[in-house]
């Protein structure tokens, strides 16, 4: 099988079909669409706050949950389930729920304009597709560090029992957590008070992270996910590449493990009061990790994340 292996010939376009099949790459929304992406990439969207982390997890899900297509309507999403974790347990189901339905009646209208067809078809459709969309949305919140490792630990027996019962190829393939530093302050105080048994070991926070990471790794051993986590800024200081281009900047504090486990860093942050289109807030995107030095700028409403201009220097 070895000798086989090595004195095998294929061409690089069969190459990278067969390893975009194994490993495919999934379309993201804006602005997650700058880079390709596929499972096993540990992406951080870091920003502080407000400056629509959250909202980029939300429109990110409902692409993923809703079917490229089905019964004929164009819907534009991968048809994958997602996990999403709420360590800030300020998730809007609302809004998620609301964001869902628009863009399946946005597919839906279309559809019918394309084809002429009559008003009042489609409702039953447009109803039961909401219900499965839902069904591949896994929400969990926590509330503390043990909580979170806890969640980790059983999710393995959780994917397993998923594709025993699907047995398609199109099962989790996202992990989202919402925000992985929301108990950076509570561990750091834990770890400084006095631990009482000296036998077993200290519970601090490099521990917790070092605990959190391993899970995540033995996760994605078995199961194949793309993995977005948000990360809220504390503070920011202004340098610059150039002696014309001044960035924004981020303190990092999350400790040395996460920082080299994660592959792909986006920053986002809330732009100025000029950037404003029609009253409502814009944000702007810049990808460190790897590092484009461009921004792009989008804007957050009811139709989601609308990209207002891209590879605008920063």
């Amino acid at each position: 099988m070895a000798k086989g292996w090595i004195s095998g010939d294929e061409s690089a376009k069969e190459m990278l079909g067969r390893a975009l099949k194994d490993r495919p790459l999934l379309m993201l929304p804006s602005p997650l669409n700058r880079v390709p992406l596929g499972v096993n990439n540990i992406v951080e969207i870091l920003g502080p706050s407000p400056s629509a982390k959250s909202e980029i997890l939300l429109q990110m899900a409902v692409t993923c949950i809703l079917p490229k297509n089905r019964n004929g309507v164009e819907y534009g999403g991968m048809g994958l389930s997602v996990l999403f974790l709420d360590l800030d347990c300020r998730l809007d189901i609302f809004r998620l729920s609301q964001s869902l339905k628009l863009q399946i009646t946005k597919a839906i209208r279309l559809h019918k304009v394309t084809n002429n067809q009559k008003d009042g078809e489609y409702e039953i459709e447009e109803l039961n597709l909401f219900t499965e969309c839902m069904k591949r949305f896994s929400y969990t919140r926590c509330y503390d560090s043990f909580e979170f490792l806890a969640c980790l630990k059983v999710l393995h027996y959780k994917l397993e029992k998923d594709r025993s019962m699907d047995g398609s190829a199109s099962g989790v393939r996202v992990l989202m957590i919402d925000n992985i530093g929301a108990f950076y302050w509570i561990d750091r105080v834990f770890s400084s008070l006095p631990q009482g048994n000296t036998s077993r070991k200290n519970i601090c926070l490099q521990s917790v992270t070092e605990a959190v990471v391993q899970e995540i790794k033995k996760l994605l051993m078995l199961h194949p996910l793309l993995v977005v986590a948000t990360k809220t800024v504390t503070s920011q200081v202004k340098s610059s590449y150039s002696s014309r281009v001044s960035i924004p900047l981020y303190r990092e504090y999350m400790p040395s493990i996460w920082q080299s486990f994660v592959t792909h860093r986006i920053l986002v942050r809330a732009a100025d009061d000029k950037r404003k289109l029609n009253d409502r807030d814009s944000y702007l995107a810049e990808w460190l990790l790897p590092a484009l030095k461009l921004t792009d700028q989008f804007v957050v409403d009811d139709n989601g994340i609308t990209t207002l201009m891209r590879g605008l220097v920063n």
